[in-house]
């Protein structure tokens, strides 16, 4: 820790337990790595949350482990990631109590405490990432609870540097204090005294970049714009809504704004509403595209989109709304006749053939070289524009000047959004502006071919089809898939994007564009490939172009790069050229041109230590960054370009979230001086001895009267006249979700077993088998909820599935409007639960709208009854990590029949190899595979697989 602030707030937190809030980019990392490196170099037991998720989770691990290492701590003291698949809960008692620091999901640090096999008392304490996103019904405040009520001394450090997610409600600073069980908080804004007087003492030489959109680009915007404003407002006319902020140029505000306002309505939206709020959803991610993409991939998406569109309203004649949301009624107005007029304009235009010179020519789509053609007997011909994006140009006369610059020589690092950014900057500086978007515009032309035809061919069935059947879904997946190819990488809507497996490993992230420099060529060789991207043995018209210079208003000084793609020989030329692109490129001396996104940039700076940094697409994090190393290293010389799109939602954007993050600042700071506490809040003392109380109020509870309605069941009293507490056995699965943490919350003791039949077991009759909506959909298509049902009925005299609905969804099975067709399909939900219920009479199915209405329920089924007894629940027996077991053969056998996750390890703990299974006979292996309770189902199956089969 070099920074000054930072040794303050890492003694804050040492000496006091609290929630530390930092602005976004100042290096929170910093902290908790100071406290990973304290804790690791001793014998305490240290716990490692992350509230924002798994994946969170991992690359935190891998950062810090990475950083540890670094600092030379040893490879035995270095932290270690708790899993389910890689650490077995035999080696877990042994592995805690020796003591270190452990990464992990907060489910699986609660299932470790409550089976005893996590010693409690040991634990020295939890640090908390994102710990603005914990509630009350997050496994991570279960952890917590237990944690604290059984070891008052352990410490919480908690960070966050979201401060805005803490003033979004009500009360939610107060709430989020009484969940992590903290009193203190730290408050670290970067308008803070102590970190303003560093980070300004040695700030960056900063050159800041503003750029003007070209004139195509401002009439999408504007088309985009007025299409927002016509779906809000056709949305606030239709549900008489009040009237909703737009957010400006702000989409995720407004997408938050959105969301919030029609919550409480959702359900009783109709079918064009739901379409408003996608249209609204996608075209402020298109504003954004707008200034990511290129021309071309840009167009390619709105084509996409109306593509897609026109096929599911097709699709709609016959088939449920599955996709409907994806329905654009927008495209339909004036303003996207005008967004595709513009878009078209920046890929090519059309003019007209002189016809004293030269006749026109046929239609043609695609000519034999792969690029588009002329448009036919119209009279027309179509020329290519190809418009760059601003910023390349920009950039081009960036590394022109630092090149010029002989006096500061070194590595130059460009910050991008997102890695399909870094591809987009890498394939530039390679082959020049014109030559890759002429690359795209072939792809792009290549797959429009292929969707017109789609297109013919949708065309004519409905109008073959009498009957106006719908196109098959398969035929949509066509289309999907031809045109996300042909777009070159279309991204930013969810069903448009065509994912990318990027690998962690940073390495092969950043693209460094890094040749070899040659003397000779012509002067206009001697430009970008002079940066360290040298093309050797280029022809002269491959050349990347002169830097254009964007006036203000967005226009182009010296566009003089139309192309008549209709002259043979320029094709033929051209893509002689575009061969000669396959040479060998060598590496030498720098300067060198690394390009990283700014999403994994914790320590590019540090490994690429660079003179110049251009940050290409703005963000509030990676400046703060480059302040806080330039900060860290006062006398290395850095040049920062800041570049930035003028009166564009970029820089609305940029502005809002510093004012956004400023706003709550001041806001945490007034809450702070009225925070109400309270004093046992953090959970170490205990003022009151409430044992006798809590004794004396059981005693009074045993003669309450009770209500005659309930059948005046007595409560469960034990034979010392002491009150039962209400005891729930639950699967270790279970634990993924929020339930057992609403369960906790309301007196359960929760008791974790491997359960081989259900989820909850409330009584000896009662057992639960609980379903989500989407699980429930998934277990009817695959035949499992049949099999669970009916191992539940055998065991258990009362079977209950538990249909339980997401509170932020519409609390009801079927769409309504399923429900007023005169048929009803034998596969619909309703009809499947019709045909369970009726195949298991003693199925009781009930509907629960959140954990606390089905704690409710739970406690309506439990009165009366007695606890359920753990000893007499059937669980999956654990693994016996003594077998050496062969995976080859463990692969094979779950492949067969009747063999499940249950009895696997039966099976691989009584039978030596495949060989001797297949010998033996039904009875052997149902009780090998304790079947009794499926009358021998399963063993039959695998029976028969051995024996019939070979017998055939």
């Amino acid at each position: 820790m070099s920074l000054e602030f930072y040794k303050q707030i890492f003694e804050d937190c040492l000496n006091d337990d609290g929630l530390v809030v930092m602005g976004s980019g100042l290096g929170v990392h910093n902290i908790i790595l100071g406290f990973l490196k304290y804790y690791s170099d001793s014998s305490d037991l240290v716990l490692f949350l992350d509230c924002q998720s798994n994946e969170s989770l991992q690359n935190s691990y891998l950062f810090y482990h990475e950083r540890l290492l670094n600092f030379g701590i040893k490879f035995s003291n270095l932290p270690t990631m708790v899993n389910v698949d890689t650490v077995t809960s035999s080696t877990k008692t042994n592995m805690y109590s020796k003591g270190g620091v452990y990464f992990g999901p907060a489910s699986i640090f609660v299932l470790d405490f409550l089976t005893k096999r996590m010693p409690c008392n040991l634990i020295s304490g939890i640090i908390i990432q994102n710990a603005h996103r914990i509630t009350d019904t997050s496994i991570e405040y279960l952890l917590i609870k237990l944690f604290r009520q059984n070891n008052k001394n352990g410490f919480i450090k908690a960070f966050t540097t979201e401060p805005s997610s803490l003033v979004d409600e009500i009360g939610k600073l107060q709430r989020t204090m009484k969940y992590l069980h903290l009193k203190k908080l730290f408050l670290w804004p970067r308008f803070h005294q102590h970190i303003s007087y560093i980070l300004d003492r040695h700030p960056p030489d900063l050159v800041e970049l503003s750029i003007g959109m070209t004139n195509s680009m401002k009439k999408i915007e504007e088309s985009l714009h007025l299409n927002t404003q016509r779906c809000i407002s056709s949305l606030i006319a239709i549900n008489k809504l009040p009237r909703l902020n737009s957010g400006g140029n702000d989409s995720d505000s407004f997408d938050q704004i959105l969301k919030q306002q029609l919550k409480p309505i959702w359900s009783k939206l109709n079918l064009h509403s739901k379409q408003l709020v996608s249209s609204v959803r996608l075209l402020n991610q298109l504003k954004n595209n707008l200034l990511v993409y290129d021309c071309v991939t840009f167009y390619g998406l709105l084509l996409y989109i109306q593509a897609s569109s026109d096929s599911l309203k097709d699709g709609l004649q016959t088939t449920t709304s599955k996709y409907v949301d994806e329905v654009q009624p927008w495209l339909e107005s004036k303003e996207a006749q005008n967004l595709f007029s513009a878009a078209q304009e920046r890929v090519y235009r059309f003019k007209k053939l002189n016809t004293l010179k030269s006749p026109p020519k046929k239609l043609k789509t695609l000519d034999n070289d792969g690029i588009c053609g002329s448009i036919g007997s119209t009279n027309l011909e179509r020329t290519l524009t190809l418009e760059d994006n601003p910023k390349w140009n920009v950039l081009y006369q960036i590394l022109q000047e630092i090149e010029e610059d002989k006096e500061k020589q070194g590595t130059i690092l460009i910050f991008v959004k997102d890695e399909s950014t870094v591809n987009q900057l890498g394939t530039y500086l390679d082959y020049g502006g014109y030559s890759f978007l002429l690359g795209k515009y072939e792809k792009f032309c290549i797959n429009q071919e292929y969707l017109d035809e789609l297109r013919k061919r949708r065309e004519e069935n409905n109008n073959t089809n009498n009957n106006n059947k719908s196109i098959p879904s398969n035929n949509n997946n066509n289309v999907n898939g031809g045109v996300g190819v042909g777009v070159g990488g279309v991204g930013g809507y969810s069903r448009y994007r065509r994912a990318k497996n990027f690998k962690d490993n940073r390495k092969q992230q950043i693209i460094e564009t890094s040749k070899k420099k040659k003397g000779k060529g012509s002067i206009k060789d001697q430009n970008l490939f002079n940066m360290g991207i040298q093309l050797v043995d280029s022809h002269n018209k491959l050349n990347i172009p002169n830097p254009k210079f964007i006036n203000q208003d967005g226009s182009d000084e010296n566009n003089n790069n139309n192309l008549n793609i209709n002259d043979a020989s320029t094709i033929v030329s051209m893509n002689e050229e575009i061969n000669g692109l396959n040479e060998f490129y060598e590496l030498l001396s720098p300067p060198y041109i690394v390009i990283h996104p700014i999403s994994k940039s914790l320590t590019i700076l540090d490994e690429i230590r660079p003179t110049f940094i251009i940050v290409y697409d703005p963000d509030i994090s990676i400046t703060r960054q480059i302040e806080v190393y330039k900060a860290e290293n006062p006398g290395t010389p850095i040049r920062l370009y800041f570049m930035t799109y003028s009166d564009s939602s970029e820089e609305y954007q940029y502005v809002s979230k510093l004012q956004k993050e400023k706003f709550a600042f001041e806001k945490l700071i007034r809450e702070k001086t009225n925070l109400i506490i309270d004093t046992e809040q953090e959970g170490k003392i205990q003022l009151v001895d409430t044992s006798k109380l809590e004794l004396l109020e059981d005693r009074k509870s045993n003669y309450l009267p009770r209500n005659s309605r309930l059948g005046g069941l007595m409560k469960n009293i034990d034979s010392s006249g002491q009150q039962q507490q209400k005891t729930i056995i639950i699967d270790s699965h279970e634990f993924k979700s929020s339930l057992p943490v609403v369960l906790h919350n309301n007196g359960y003791e929760i008791i974790p077993l491997r359960l081989e039949v259900g989820d909850f077991v409330l009584s000896p009759i009662h057992c639960i088998e609980r379903k989500s909506i989407s699980d429930l959909i998934g277990s009817f298509n695959s035949g499992r909820l049949f099999t669970q049902i009916e191992a539940m009925n055998r065991v258990y005299k009362n079977p209950i599935l538990l249909i339980e609905f997401d509170p932020n969804q519409p609390f009801y099975l079927v769409a309504p409007e399923e429900l007023q067709k005169d048929y009803l399909s034998p596969f619909s939900l309703s009809s499947k639960l019709v045909f369970l219920t009726k195949s298991f009479p003693k199925l009781r199915v009930i509907w629960s709208r959140s954990y606390y209405c089905t704690t409710k329920i739970y406690d309506q089924i439990k009165d009366g009854y007695p606890e359920p007894d753990p000893s007499m629940v059937n669980v999956i027996p654990e693994v016996n990590e003594d077998q050496n077991y062969n995976f080859n053969a463990q692969d094979v056998l779950r492949t067969m029949p009747g063999v499940n996750d249950k009895n696997i390890n039966l099976i691989m703990d009584n039978v030596e190899d495949l060989f001797h299974l297949s010998k033996l006979s039904l009875s052997e292996l149902s009780s090998i595979m304790n079947d009794s309770i499926n009358d021998n189902k399963n063993a039959t199956l695998l029976f028969n697989f051995f024996n019939n089969q070979l017998n055939q």
